[in-house]
């Protein structure tokens, strides 16, 4: 039967009919099943080609494995699709419960390319693939203090963090790869996204790395030997320098610098060796002894101490002792324990530092030993 022949015969049927001809053919088309020809000049596609469509949106609702996006106007089934973690998406796919209200999806879905559906609302649209991005309000990195697996909670920072089904879990443990609370313990060092809730902290995603020592801080001088963007050689040891590395004074291959440094274990039993990450790269002041400089030591008390980055736990920087200005360096030796009120025997040298204006100098005391009497 030909479409002139159909049209023909459905007019006499409905005699009152308005609307146009275009969704008469439309309707004709999705009760009979028929499709119409090119030359009836309303070309569509077979209806058994589709096309791939995004939905970039943040779930408002769930219901099972159907999401609601975009305020609720627009319903997606998750249950065939391969679900993966966004801000991890080495950690493996996802199960469907994994995707909590507030998560922002990025979802592939099939668009049949036939007549839309008449019905309201829609049915959800079938998702072949989804981009989890779990919502967060921080992130925590540091040792687990306790867990209770039976309440799904574990400390960190003093604070109880729950979990639930929606968070997602990696890392290795004692016993193996971690796969939910159960495998955590105390002691082991975690990366945690949190979520703030009402009940507390909330956490999206957890990532043990074992029990490891948290880095410390070391601090040295010496001169530059070699520059690269990712590292610098100073006095024989490789630093490595990224993003939050602080450089002053722009130092130069040959200057002299004061070092700043995060020392990194690897974890127990691996080869790795440790490495360092620097905190900060200062270029030292050009100091040149006086003539006839000579080291001096003294007994004092002391008056105070500075809050900087410490070297095996010693401020650097410059205490006072006595009432005298006492520069102490990542050089200086330091008995272990003293603090403002110690009475303490201080070894050192008077050196000329060039000041930071004009050709001015100034004469410095630098501690190489201090001890308590």
């Amino acid at each position: 039967m030909t479409t002139c022949s159909l049209l023909a015969r459905t007019s006499r049927r409905l005699p009152l009919l308005s609307t146009s001809s275009a969704l008469v053919v439309a309707l004709l088309l999705l009760f009979s099943g028929r499709h119409v020809s090119a030359d009836a000049g309303i070309p569509l596609a077979s209806a058994s080609l589709t096309r791939p469509s995004t939905i970039d949106s943040t779930v408002t609702k769930v219901t099972g494995t159907v999401l609601d996006l975009v305020g609720g106007q627009i319903q997606i089934d998750v249950s065939g699709a391969t679900i993966t973690n966004g801000d991890d998406p080495n950690a493996g796919p996802l199960p469907s419960t994994a995707i909590p209200v507030g998560a922002r999806v990025v979802a592939q879905v099939t668009i049949l390319a036939t007549l839309p559906p008449i019905s309201f609302p829609p049915p959800p649209l079938p998702a072949t693939s989804v981009v989890v991005f779990l919502p967060r309000d921080g992130r925590l990195a540091g040792t687990i203090e306790g867990v209770d697996v039976a309440d799904g909670k574990f400390t960190m920072f003093y604070r109880a963090i729950s979990t639930n089904s929606a968070t997602t879990w990696s890392g290795v443990g004692p016993n193996g790869p971690v796969k939910g609370i159960g495998d955590l313990v105390a002691g082991m060092y975690a990366t945690v996204a949190v979520v703030a809730s009402s009940g507390g902290l909330l956490a999206a995603s957890v990532d043990a790395i074992g029990f490891v020592t948290p880095p410390h801080l070391i601090a040295f001088r010496g001169p530059v030997q070699t520059i690269s963007p990712t590292q610098w050689q100073i006095a024989g040891r490789v630093v490595q320098v990224d993003s939050d590395t602080k450089i002053v004074g722009d130092p130069k291959v040959g200057d002299i610098v004061d070092v700043v440094a995060l020392v990194h274990d690897p974890l127990p039993g691996s080869l790795a060796p440790s490495y360092l990450v620097a905190v900060s790269i200062t270029k030292a002041p050009a100091i040149t002894p006086p003539p006839g400089d000579r080291a001096t030591e003294f007994d004092g008390i002391v008056e105070s101490i500075p809050t900087a980055p410490t070297a095996n736990g010693a401020p650097l920087g410059h205490w006072e002792i006595s009432s005298r200005d006492v520069i102490v360096n990542g050089l200086t030796k330091l008995d272990t324990g003293i603090i403002v009120g110690s009475a303490v025997h201080v070894k050192g040298t008077f050196v000329m530092a060039s000041a930071v204006v004009g050709s001015l100098s100034s004469t410095q005391f630098v501690a190489t030993e201090i001890t308590k009497k």
